[in-house]
């Protein structure tokens, strides 16, 4: 029989660890052991003082106070499931803005897939990408857009499991409700609708991030038509996908 293990016990064995872990990187005079550990339990038990720790931590090994605001920011916003629209938009409108500020950049993820596809081409057949003059504009080199990636993985993955939202589905409710519960469907659906849509953002030169929220921002009339031609092609297709059976607004 498996004996829950009491609260107290747990709190202890995290107490230890990281201990340890502070040893060590005084020891080695590195704030990686300790931020590693800091990382695991807050993917395993993820709790308000974990995300402070780390970013704390953060700040001190990177000698930037950025870290310790965002961990800050993280504790106070990202407790809720579901955030309604209108203050979804206004943070996503300060992380541009702080987009711009710190990188010199706007926010744009699909670049990054693009020059991805170039290292690709270049470790595959090196020969045929030299000659392709689209890799001269996103050359395979690793740039700010394969960090924007990996955080923007990273971060929702925490995110999700901070506010116990996060779980396996392989087919969400609404497809399932309308299109059936095969997991092979869905994802060849899945697939098919990335490549539409990253090469559709590449034709228009960005996508809802770097068109868009990007170009809106900036007042470029570019954005302004991608926002309404996205919106109306997003109702048109989920009317004749869905078949107006799931379409819903709610409010959690």
């Amino acid at each position: 029989m498996n004996v829950p293990m009491q609260p107290s016990v747990r709190l202890a064995m995290g107490a230890l660890i990281l201990a340890a872990s502070a040893v060590i990187s005084i020891v080695l005079k590195s704030g990686w052991p300790l931020m590693v550990v800091l990382a695991v339990m807050l993917v395993v038990r993820p709790r308000w003082w974990t995300v402070l720790i780390l970013g704390f931590t953060f700040t001190v090994f990177l000698n930037s106070g950025w870290p310790l605001l965002g961990s800050l920011f993280f504790i106070a916003t990202c407790k809720p499931k579901r955030w309604w629209p209108i203050p979804a938009g206004i943070a996503f409108g300060l992380v541009e803005v702080l987009s711009f500020y710190l990188s010199d950049r706007p926010v744009g993820i699909t670049r990054g897939y693009t020059a991805l596809g170039s290292m690709a081409e270049a470790l595959i057949y090196p020969d045929h990408a030299n000659k392709v003059s689209y890799w001269g504009i996103y050359e395979p080199v690793i740039d700010w857009t394969m960090a924007l990636i990996l955080g923007t993985t990273i971060g929702s993955f925490l995110s999700a499991r901070y506010s116990g939202d996060f779980k396996l589905n392989t087919v969400p409710y609404l497809w399932s409700f309308s299109k059936g519960s095969s997991t092979a469907r869905r994802w060849i659906w899945a697939f098919t609708a990335g490549v539409m849509m990253g090469f559709a953002a590449r034709i228009a030169g960005g996508c809802v991030s770097g068109l868009l929220i990007s170009g809106v921002i900036q007042l470029a009339p570019a954005g302004f038509i991608f926002m309404m031609s996205l919106w109306v092609g997003g109702v048109a297709t989920t009317f004749l996908f869905y078949r107006s059976r799931v379409i819903a607004v709610r409010k959690d």
